[in-house]
């Protein structure tokens, strides 16, 4: 998560990272099945096929770096995050699978990578919603643009939660009643629905498709929804 004081600062530093890993999967439904597509999508689009070398944005945790180094041993990755405790859970994933030669994990944001290097694809899975405010969104994916390939594919997906929708309430009382169902407790849904509002700052569907035209991408598709999270596909222009 991030401090709205401050967009590119991770405030969840001292995270309960094993506890995430834990939760996250029960929270969001289809949360594999998320990850599945996208790497379906990517292995479909990529123009460089088995040499390819990709951009993951909010790599802690490690789920995309090792879903898709396992599935594609040819494949390269540079992942960067913010937090420390996540990375280190990325890294301990990443040796787990013996991924180090072809994973380079970093904490950094993408505004501070200086390399010249072009990226074949991307991922950024979960969270653009933690960037505060659209300029700082906007800027984010300006930045990860800049660091494609023209017609390179991106994978992103984020919580995208019109507020002040009608139908809000029902989408969160039925979120909250999945939770439940499945394990997570009264408290950590509690403190999740008022992430929402206070640590995270979700935008619309409508406003997510704009920034991704206004940030040099074409060919937006949306390839999965479960309650606010969405996924799209998308390909630098």
């Amino acid at each position: 998560m991030r401090e709205k004081d401050d967009p590119q600062r991770m405030s969840w530093d001292t995270a309960d990272e094993n506890r995430y890993e834990q939760t996250i999967a029960m929270k969001i439904p289809g949360y594999a099945h998320m990850h599945d597509l996208m790497e379906r999508l990517l292995a479909a689009s990529l123009m460089n096929g088995p040499q390819a070398r990709l951009l993951v944005v909010g790599a802690g945790g490690g789920k995309e770096v090792t879903l898709l180094g396992s599935r594609h041993p040819e494949w390269s990755f540079t992942g960067i995050d913010l937090s420390e405790p996540m990375l280190q859970l990325a890294a301990r994933r990443v040796a787990e699978l013996k991924l180090e030669s072809r994973v380079d994990l970093r904490m950094t944001s993408i505004e501070a990578m200086s390399e010249e290097v072009m990226y074949d694809g991307a991922t950024c899975m979960l969270m653009l919603h933690f960037v505060q405010g659209l300029e700082a969104k906007k800027r984010l994916l300006h930045n990860l643009a800049a660091k494609l390939k023209p017609g390179s594919p991106l994978l992103i997906a984020a919580v995208n939660a019109d507020l002040h929708s009608p139908a809000y309430a029902t989408i969160m009382n039925a979120w909250r009643e999945h939770m439940l169902h499945v394990g997570i407790t009264l408290d950590e849904w509690e403190r999740f629905a008022d992430s929402l509002r206070r640590e995270s700052d979700p935008i619309s569907s409508e406003v997510m498709v704009q920034l991704l035209k206004e940030c040099w991408f074409a060919d937006i598709t949306r390839y999965f929804g479960s309650f606010w999270v969405e996924g799209y596909y998308a390909r630098r222009i």
